[in-house]
């Protein structure tokens, strides 16, 4: 992992342009500021900085995962954007194994400053598994050096995850050693075509039950082989017959056993997380976002927080933040809560 900074910003008020090297890779980065709410006077500032792994060192990441068809990828983070009255940090999409990816419009994200974070997921096109087995033989190489090339080619730091989730995928795609095997050769395979600029994210779905956590262990592919944990807590709810639980209920366990582990010193991100309503009262999505903002503290380990916005259908639980209208608004006070102070553009 490198340690060099390539960024250089204050939380809540007027951002420093900066220049640093990333990994192997020379960037010019001018980080601003966002438009709201206005700046506190110098001497309440904070300077803080950006690692080449994209740790913010004050603040938390503001991201989303947002229903788009491609084609108006960039349209659907503007509106995102709006509702939430601030931009995205991250912006989170999934491709299968053979899409190629940056699109022109995810590069065009990229070039704009938001933090690509690309779920690479070994389905073909009519959504049938490709064995683990068959990427970590080799037979997939020359798909996973293509892909490489262009993420080095992208330039900008990309976030990427491989087979997110993947004790779902357990049977399906084949055995956790095979995971841990594919997802390795994925990785230097990435490496050795040059994508230096690519940031590792092991994504797990984080159920905390004696049984998944002891899976866990074995779906873990290496230090070295991962800059960013991250996992998908939902409170499913009625949707899925299931108890209502707060985010702090929802983050907790699997956050105290991550702190647990030898590898657990990582950065943490909710790499998808979401809620239902039921009604207007404590159970409806806009008092749950109030408790995000005022539990996220209780988490420093976190430092990136990815709402999966999206409606039912196509997901399978209505997630999406806009209403009612008291959820949208309570959704915008969060995105504006002291959480999510820092902001980078890594482009002028």
């Amino acid at each position: 992992m490198a340690s060099a900074l390539v960024g250089v910003l204050v939380c809540g008020g007027s951002a420093l342009p900066a220049s640093a090297s990333l990994r192997a890779q020379s960037h010019a980065a001018v980080l601003r500021p966002r438009t709201s709410p206005p700046s506190p006077p110098a001497a309440a500032q904070t300077r803080c900085t950006v690692s080449a792994d994209l740790v913010p060192t004050c603040g938390d990441w503001w991201g989303e995962a947002v229903p788009s068809s491609g084609s108006n990828l960039e349209e659907a983070v503007a509106a995102a954007a709006a509702r939430a009255g601030r931009r995205l940090d991250i912006v989170h999409t999934y491709h299968r194994w053979s899409q190629e990816f940056p699109t022109p419009e995810e590069t065009a994200l990229a070039r704009s400053g938001h933090i690509l974070f690309v779920n690479w997921q070994p389905t073909n096109q009519a959504g049938r598994a490709i064995p683990w087995e068959a990427i970590a033989d080799g037979s997939q190489d020359r798909i996973i050096t293509a892909e490489a090339r262009r993420l080095r080619a992208l330039g900008d730091p990309v976030m990427v995850s491989f087979s997110h989730e993947p004790e779902a995928d357990l049977g399906t795609e084949g055995s956790a050693a095979q995971f841990v095997a594919a997802y390795r050769r994925v990785h230097d395979l990435t490496r050795a075509a040059g994508a230096t600029n690519v940031v590792w994210v092991w994504d797990v779905e984080g159920i905390p039950t004696r049984h998944w956590l002891a899976t866990y262990s074995s779906l873990w592919p290496g230090t070295q082989y991962v800059d960013w944990i991250g996992w998908d807590p939902y409170n499913f709810a009625s949707c899925r017959g299931l108890p209502w639980q707060s985010f702090a209920a929802l983050v907790t366990p699997f956050y105290r056993w991550i702190e647990a582990q030898p590898f657990g010193h990582r950065p943490l991100m909710l790499a998808e997380y979401g809620t239902i309503g039921e009604g207007n009262g404590p159970r409806s999505k806009q008092a749950w976002f109030s408790g995000v903002a005022s539990s996220v503290a209780r988490f420093p380990a976190l430092k990136a927080l990815v709402y999966f916005d999206y409606p039912s259908p196509p997901a399978s639980c209505d997630w999406i933040s806009s209403a009612p209208p008291a959820a949208a608004a309570s959704f915008a006070a969060l995105a504006h809560s002291s959480a999510f102070a820092a902001t980078v553009r890594l482009h002028p």
